[in-house]
């Protein structure tokens, strides 16, 4: 899977980022009232740059400061969880009555570099998975997809964001009640315009946040997603071959969404179901005046040229489908159909030729060619 793959790769280069300083057996490192005395030689992971950083600080062991010592281990938790030592850091964070888990979580609310974050975020969960810290997670690559998206490197957002999702749904399943992640999840789904599961998640949300203005912001929301609620409905009414439902629920929103070409394209597949061609013609129609190239509307407009004898007007809108698609085995054998009811069979008959090219086995290609041949 091509994000499985991006982050792999992505925490290998952190990874790199990380440089070792060997801490000599003996060496002694304290926080607070407490001192870890190492019992053989240790590598410790510094970051070089904020080694450079430390460096000029004047609480310094060993030649770098306690905070330089615990960021580098952060970094390669969050990089690099099978590390050999890691068991060793920890030992000496308990030994020292450090509280790890506190701190990556001001780091990530005081970090001014998102990329660190997404680290941190990750040490978070490689060391607990849980619903708070799969939330922390999904918090940071959320704001690295944005930033990105500020910066118009769509493809990359995108990769962030979905990895976002899936952590932000991760929430769920260890804490079903967990009430932000459902807040957010909501977002995610209206932008991927699945609009129904947005509504369900925002009302579950409703139930069970106490934060007022969050209610009423996802208030707001659900009256402003109350349309493309009807439209998801409608078109999935459509596709179950229940036209008459889908209208009642479609027709009312041509009103204000007129310039909404999915809406026009499935109030015409409705009509076209229903046999009314003449009204299927003039949504798709419509379709083609928003968008001139949508395929779907040249082909089930040319299917309803087809209905209605007019076979010229329906080989023409296929030949315009090819040009924009001209391996669609299926627009050949429409194109075919017109052809041998306008009575140009030769015609008729190149066509089904190419569509068995492309696909050798198809029953529509085979059964068109059979009857030309009679």
């Amino acid at each position: 899977m091509k994000s499985n793959k991006f982050f792999e790769e992505y925490y290998l280069k952190k990874r790199d980022d990380i440089s070792f300083i060997t801490l000599k057996k003996g060496a002694a490192i304290s926080f607070k009232d407490k001192t870890y005395i190492t019992e053989k030689e240790m590598p410790v992971p510094v970051r070089v740059e904020k080694l450079l950083e430390d460096i000029k600080k004047q609480n310094e062991i060993d030649g770098i400061t306690l905070n330089n010592i615990v960021d580098g281990i952060i970094y390669i938790l969050g990089s690099d969880s099978s590390f050999e030592h890691i068991q060793d850091y920890m030992d000496m964070f308990e030994e020292l009555d450090f509280k790890l888990i506190p701190y990556i979580i001001y780091c990530i609310n005081n970090s001014n570099k998102t990329e660190d974050s997404i680290v941190y975020g990750r040490a978070l969960i490689n060391n607990e998975e849980n619903e708070k810290t799969c939330f922390m997670y999904a918090s940071a690559l959320e704001k690295m997809g944005m930033e990105l998206h500020d910066k118009e490197n769509s493809e990359l957002s995108q990769l962030f964001l979905e990895e976002a999702n899936n952590y932000f749904e991760k929430c769920l399943e260890y804490n079903e009640k967990f009430a932000l992640a459902y807040y957010k999840l909501g977002y995610y789904y209206k932008r991927k315009q699945q609009y129904i599961k947005a509504e369900l998640t925002w009302s579950k949300h409703r139930e069970l946040d106490d934060d007022n203005l969050r209610i009423e912001e996802i208030r707001n929301e659900l009256i402003q997603l109350k349309p493309y609620v009807d439209f998801e409905n409608g078109y999935n009414l459509v596709l179950k071959e229940r036209p008459e439902e889908a209208l009642d629920l479609l027709l009312p929103l041509v009103k204000d969404f007129s310039g909404w070409w999915n809406l026009l394209f499935f109030i015409g597949l409705a009509y076209r179901t229903m046999g009314e061609y003449d009204i299927a013609e003039t949504y798709f129609e419509n379709v083609l005046k928003i968008n001139s190239v949508q395929k779907d509307a040249l082909n089930e407009l040319g299917l309803c040229k087809i209905c209605r004898g007019k076979y010229v007007e329906a080989a023409e809108l296929f030949s315009t489908l090819l040009s924009l698609d001209p391996g669609n085995c299926e627009v050949f054998c429409n194109r075919a159909i017109a052809y041998m009811y306008n009575d140009q069979s030769d015609r008729a008959k190149e066509d089904i030729q190419t569509a068995l090219k492309i696909n050798p086995n198809d029953p529509v290609a085979l059964s068109i060619k059979e009857e030309l041949e009679k």
